[in-house]
């Protein structure tokens, strides 16, 4: 007999004892998988949660507004005439009463000059008629008269030095010099501007508050004002608009900040903090807001049962990296990784965030 076939016949029998022998002894087939995982622990997700506990803070407003001038006006020439010189350069610091447009003068200093004699003539007339009087020579009357004709010429003397006076365009106030309307050669009427001049000390934060967060914002309240650069300023609110935009329907408020020597300038997109009344908030990293089904912003938090619960929150203040809002439970275990998975109801394996206690 070949040697193959030989082989095989022993394979053959060596198996035949080997699960004979197993049944015979009553032994058992080594199991191949584990038993399958439950339904429940199927159906969970896992989600990372931060316990966190509500504290008492500002209850600060927060509106995006911009920086203005606390007052712009346009300097307008009250006298007729060419610009002699313009001294003041636009954007140059102006101090009230620096000269911005200078007139020519024409016939204003003769005008002056003969005013002024005129006033001596009518002086002596009304000094004579007085001794002329004591001596019984004028009447009381011819006395009145020359002391009103000495009045008149003392109003004209007046007039033409106001008149003489106005070819100096003046800055009405401290501020800085924006813009020039008026070059030397420019003749002038009355009621023409020769610049404008706006004043940047103190600086307005202007902003709109929406009908909501009116009754929130008074005259006389505590703010700051945050500008892009990242620098503070701080001040009150100077004004509230009693009427609502037609369009917005939002209010304006002014907050007025020191600002000197001009250092910021009129706008700056900036942001308005408003203080108010303590309010109840938690902080929480910025990533972990979410959107439901109904558009409302808000967080997932895990309750006590391990499902997902939705809560809408107010923004208190924004920190950068955290903002402090508000409409959470006292103690919450917020969900800081996996809340773009979950949906309000679900039930979830909660696992321990490392900066947080567990739930």
């Amino acid at each position: 007999m070949k040697k193959s076939y030989i082989a095989a016949i022993a394979i053959a029998v060596l198996a035949i004892l080997y699960f004979g022998l197993n049944a015979l002894f009553g032994g058992e087939p080594e199991k191949l998988q584990t038993e399958p995982s439950s339904p429940q622990e199927d159906q969970a997700f896992s989600v990372v949660v931060r316990t966190l506990q509500a504290d008492t803070r500002p209850g600060v407003l927060v509106l995006r507004g911009r920086t203005e001038a606390a007052r712009t006006v346009s300097v307008r020439a009250e006298t007729a005439g060419a610009v002699a010189s313009a001294p003041a350069t636009e954007g140059a610091q102006v101090k009230k009463g620096d000269i911005l447009c200078r007139l020519s003068v024409q016939a204003r200093r003769a005008n002056l000059d003969q005013a002024i004699a005129n006033r001596q003539a009518r002086k002596l007339e009304w000094d004579a008629a007085s001794t002329l009087e004591q001596k019984g020579h004028r009447s009381a009357n011819q006395t009145a008269a020359a002391k009103a004709s000495y009045d008149a010429a003392h109003a004209a003397v007046r007039q033409a030095e106001i008149e003489l006076s106005n070819i100096k365009i003046r800055a009405p106030f401290n501020g800085v010099f924006k813009q020039r309307d008026a070059e030397i050669g420019d003749y002038l009427t009355p009621g023409q501007s020769c610049g404008v001049v706006a004043e940047l000390d103190p600086l307005v934060i202007t902003a709109n508050v929406s009908e909501l967060d009116v009754g929130k914002v008074a005259t006389g309240m505590p703010g700051r004002a945050v500008l892009v650069s990242g620098q503070t300023l701080a001040g009150i609110v100077r004004y509230v608009d009693p009427v609502a935009d037609n369009v917005t329907r939002t209010f304006r408020v002014e907050l007025q900040v020191e600002n000197p020597n001009g250092l910021f300038r009129a706008g700056l997109t900036t942001d308005m903090h408003l203080v108010g009344a303590p309010v109840t908030a938690q902080r929480i990293p910025a990533d972990t807001m979410v959107l439901n089904d109904n558009g409302q912003l808000g967080v997932r938090v895990v309750d006590d049962t391990g499902h997902v619960r939705f809560f809408q929150v107010v923004l208190i203040e924004d920190e950068g990296d955290g903002m402090w809002v508000s409409g959470m439970p006292e103690r919450a275990n917020l969900i800081v990784e996996g809340q773009d998975f979950v949906r309000d109801g679900s039930l979830v394996n909660s696992v321990l965030d490392k900066l947080g206690s567990g739930p």
